[in-house]
């Protein structure tokens, strides 16, 4: 028999569960109504990437249905999306959403309102923090190889399985230097690496056209995601734009960012030309993998991490010619 004292009891119970289950849908639906925090982080460190320009773009539609800046926090809050819908969701700078000149990470989702967040990792970094890249040493094997092996570190760190002999042997143009006459014969270097680097002896350099030929070579026969441009010619701002945005830059300048030395007994005549070239003594190549204030941090083939001075960095770089090569993702 139920006395009075429990049926009181058991009506109490069903109405606090029938609260509780009211309260668990209505915050489940408000959950659902809050709209997609989309999440900006860094490419391997995961580090929350604050104040991008983020925009949900409708891919059947192509037009940009809501645009927002990210927090501190790197989060910024979309609530006009459509559950079931496809949407390129893209970061960039501030500046950039302005010029449309700069480096964009680009990602398709279908929105489903149960997932209220979605992590967008970029190739974008904080001011004054240093990319990731991997330390690979061209020595013993490569006395001549700055240029491939400073490629092989940027390949490595977007996770590409490649060694820096692989490289050099199967990807890098290169060209024997020939002596007639008492005179020497070879490749323009920005044809073409002008001997082999496993050569001490006679191996020389290459400029920036033939590693993208190399890196453009190995991204198709691997299939990877990613893409290289020739930064030959750009400003200090742009290629401190690039690193910023996450993007490590090969650079050419002299080792310990010398004066430039050149032999025009050590030159030789470029192909299809008939005037002797000066040798450069001197020319190395690093990846430019970081900036701290009136710093740059690289990853120096014969050294690995290296700070210098910005502008006598770039002081150097002017003095190589402006030579530079991006990979992307």
């Amino acid at each position: 028999m139920w006395t009075g004292d429990k049926r009181l009891l058991l009506i109490g119970l069903m109405i606090i569960m029938l609260l509780l289950s009211g309260c668990h849908s209505f915050s489940q639906q408000e959950r659902q109504n809050k709209g997609l925090t989309v999440l900006t982080v860094e490419f391997n460190s995961g580090a929350p990437i604050p104040n991008l320009y983020i925009t949900a773009t409708d891919v059947e539609s192509g037009e940009v249905v809501e645009d927002a800046v990210g927090s501190e926090e790197g989060e910024a809050l979309f609530s006009k999306l459509i559950a079931g819908r496809k949407y390129a969701i893209a970061a960039t700078t501030l500046e950039n959403s302005t010029k449309n000149d700069g480096y964009t990470t680009i990602e398709n989702l279908t929105y489903d309102a149960t997932k209220p967040y979605y992590r967008l990792e970029t190739h974008f970094s904080r001011d004054e923090q240093e990319l990731d890249v991997p330390v690979v040493m061209q020595k013993p094997e490569l006395p001549h190889g700055c240029e491939i092996t400073s490629l092989t570190a940027v390949l490595n760190y977007y996770g590409l399985d490649v060694t820096k002999l692989e490289m050099a042997d199967n990807y890098l143009p290169k060209q024997k230097i020939r002596t007639i006459d008492g005179q020497r014969f070879g490749p323009n270097p920005t044809q073409a690496f002008a001997g082999n680097p496993r050569d001490k002896a006679h191996g020389m350099y290459v400029f920036a056209a033939p590693i993208v030929k190399a890196a453009e070579a190995v991204i198709a026969d691997k299939q990877a995601d990613l893409r290289v441009t020739n930064k030959s010619g750009a400003t200090q701002d742009e290629i401190l734009q690039l690193v910023r945005e996450g993007v490590p830059v090969v650079t050419w300048v002299t080792l310990d960012l010398s004066e430039p030395k050149r032999n025009l007994a050590k030159g030789w005549i470029y192909e299809g030309e008939k005037v002797p070239h000066a040798a450069y003594m001197n020319l190395h190549a690093v990846v430019l993998t970081g900036h701290l204030g009136d710093k740059v941090v690289v990853m120096d083939p014969l050294k690995g991490f290296v700070t210098y001075n910005v502008d006598q960095f770039f002081k150097s770089y002017k003095e190589l010619g402006e030579q530079a090569v991006a990979v992307h993702k």
